[in-house]
């Protein structure tokens, strides 16, 4: 009994060693050593015609497996190659290729990765940038770097500030270089100091607002969701009413210059669009009063209401006291634009004006 007993310990500790041996040659086969076995046969074929063993001395690389089997590769590179992460994507390996070329190393290569398509193909195109700091912001802008740099100088604020508002122009004078809005019909559309519409345009599908006694329109989607708006606000005790909505190009125009020729050009920038900057010219906006309310468009009451549910149905208080720097104009809590109720409930949400959450959400850079 003692012999069997003894036989069956011996036999178990024998396919346990047996068990141990297997498992540790199965973690030395599957274990990333850089071994020469691990290469494909292509690569290992040109590691010995180029005499380069020494790459077995560093960690198995994807990179440097697959320039190999290209055979698109530079031997001074090689060590740039092996400290590139694989990234199954088109133009990889031409691109590597380029970025080491320009004299990019390989952990600036890894960030440059990291960027968007659109900063990827334009940095293949210039002379090498140190845009580092700038590598964890979302909406960098490799068009913007110098600019960036320049008014970090400047500023004591943080880093994903100055890319957003330098991306928004507030780097430059309020209407300095304010470019031609292109899709003035698109209802997210941004208007403002930076962005004009054509003198010409006019709105699609104009209606004529149901509460107004002046003609006030506005597109249809956004009439449509100020009659709910205005309803609810009545059935909270709120009486609002239109006062204006779309305005043409010369209506606006005779407005600014009747408020220059009143206040002068630095004060009636602060509460008055120019014309073609204005966003009652796309008719998604309305500018609201209040007809109980004496020496003032809103009271207090009315004005919370407003910025409280407005975005409900679709529009967002456009200029907030907060938002003065950044939109350059004067508090106005009568006047809201209209979005959308998602869009409109995501800028409210965010605590953004509607020009830091379009760059920050919906450009693409």
């Amino acid at each position: 009994m003692k012999r069997k007993k003894l036989k069956k310990e011996v036999l178990l500790i024998i396919i346990l060693s047996l068990t141990i041996i297997i498992i540790g040659i199965i973690i030395l086969l599957t274990r990333n050593t850089g071994s020469k076995e691990y290469y494909s046969k292509e690569a290992i074929q040109v590691i010995k015609e180029n005499k380069l063993s020494d790459v077995y001395k560093s960690d198995y690389s994807k990179t440097l497996d697959k320039m190999l089997q290209s055979n698109n590769f530079n031997i001074e590179y090689i060590e740039e190659y092996i400290n590139i992460e694989y990234l199954n994507i088109d133009g990889f390996i031409n691109n590597i290729n380029t970025y080491l070329k320009i004299g990019y190393n390989a952990q600036e290569i890894n960030n440059i990765f990291k960027l968007s398509e659109k900063n990827q193909s334009k940095l293949l195109k210039l002379a090498k940038k140190d845009f580092s700091k700038y590598i964890d912001i979302k909406n960098f802008n490799i068009d913007n770097l110098d600019r960036y740099d320049d008014y970090l100088k400047k500023t004591e604020k943080d880093i994903q500030t100055v890319v957003t508002y330098v991306n928004i122009n507030l780097d430059k004078e309020f209407y300095t270089d304010s470019t031609l809005v292109e899709n003035s019909n698109d209802l997210t559309v941004i208007v403002n100091k930076y962005h004009h519409v054509d003198k010409e345009f006019v709105p699609k599908d104009l209606v004529t607002l149901f509460d107004t006694t002046r003609g006030a329109k506005m597109v249809r989607p956004a009439a449509e969701a100020y009659k709910l708006f205005i309803e609810a606000a009545k059935e909270d005790g709120i009486t609002l009413e239109s006062t204006t909505a779309y305005r043409s190009y010369s209506f606006q125009n005779t407005l600014y210059t009747n408020y220059v020729a009143q206040d002068g050009v630095e004060a009636a920038d602060t509460y008055s669009a120019r014309p073609g900057s204005s966003e009652h010219q796309l008719g998604l906006a309305v500018d609201l009063n209040d007809p109980n309310v004496i020496g003032a468009r809103l009271d207090e009451k009315d004005y919370q209401w407003v910025l409280k549910n407005s975005y409900k149905y679709g529009f967002i208080v456009r200029y907030t006291e907060a938002g003065v720097p950044i939109t350059g104009y004067m508090e106005e809590p009568w006047h809201i634009r209209y979005l959308g109720v998602e869009l409109a409930t995501k800028v409210y949400e965010s605590g953004l004006t509607y020009e830091e959450y379009y760059d920050l959400y919906m450009m693409e850079y």
